[in-house]
């Protein structure tokens, strides 16, 4: 069959075997404009593999669920029996309601109040543990459907579930008053804040120019009363240090350092020229504890 998928970044460690994935943790994110799935071998505590395959013109859930079929397709090892699968979802369509005030009888009020749900998606909640909060969202019965069919038991999150909790975990018991983490995707900007009680803020915001970007960066500072002179800026994901974006944030913001990987794990030497903070959700999920 001819390859229908070419991935944008690929590494593959040529210690990976196939009959061996029971060994294997299997993390895998879907978002509409993409997939990407990272390998973990539980001996070694090593990551041996990451991929990630760009999707086009996909407007629907159906158009999703379809390009889903021909990727497991084509990568058929993926339905291999692992050790623990992770599945994280991108949903556009997600609110975070704090413990407290949180109903799980009521997280469809709480979600169609900001989003409207359709009869064709469920709703789900997250309960992140650190974070003392629930992050409810929206997911597509036919990718529930998808999930369940060609990766048995695995667990299923929001993307920001362990982006969350990761970054509590490994600020726990530091100085972060004035740290503010921003991860990027491709489309979406997603900025965490964190206090010594654990979540401060999360939301995630829309963007298609880098004035985009720049704009909701300094409209959730000002809010909260932080000056971007003095805020230690930590970036993660998919932006490059000579990107434009960067180049407008290091205008308004001096200090910035991108995120390190988690020293949890090692990583094959096929990762030596990725950069350290490029897929940190999927890199960060296997420590959450989820």
């Amino acid at each position: 069959m001819n390859e229908t998928f070419t991935p944008t970044f690929k590494y593959r460690d040529d210690a990976l075997d196939y009959s061996k994935t029971d060994k294997y943790v299997l993390s895998i994110q879907l978002a509409q404009d993409g997939f990407s799935f990272s390998v973990l071998d539980t001996e070694l505590k090593k990551f041996l593999a990451l991929e990630t395959f760009p999707l086009h013109e996909v407007e629907t859930s159906i158009q999703f669920c379809k390009k889903l079929d021909q990727f497991i397709e084509e990568y058929g090892w993926l339905k291999n029996r692992f050790y623990k699968i992770y599945i994280l979802y991108e949903s556009p369509k997600a609110t975070l309601v704090p413990e407290p005030l949180y109903e799980g009888s009521e997280k469809g009020l709480y979600l169609n109040f900001n989003h409207d749900v359709t009869n064709y998606e469920q709703i789900r909640s997250d309960f992140l543990k650190n974070g003392e909060a629930y992050q409810i969202y929206s997911l597509p019965d036919c990718l529930k459907y998808r999930v369940d069919r060609n990766f048995k038991k695995a667990e299923l999150f929001h993307f920001s579930t362990p982006l969350i909790e990761s970054l509590i975990i490994s600020n726990k018991n530091k100085d972060v008053s004035n740290k503010v983490f921003l991860n990027v995707r491709n489309t979406h900007l997603d900025i965490v804040i964190l206090s010594d009680q654990g979540l401060r803020f999360f939301n995630s915001f829309y963007y298609s120019t880098p004035e985009d970007f720049i704009y909701y960066l300094l409209f959730v500072l000002e809010q909260l009363g932080f000056n971007p002179e003095d805020v230690d800026l930590r970036l993660m994901g998919n932006i490059k240090k000579f990107s434009r974006e960067y180049e407008v944030l290091f205008t308004y913001v001096r200090n910035i350092a991108f995120e390190p990987r988690t020293s949890s794990f090692r990583y094959s030497y096929v990762f030596d020229k990725l950069p350290s903070h490029f897929y940190y959700t999927l890199f960060n999920v296997n420590v959450c504890g989820l």
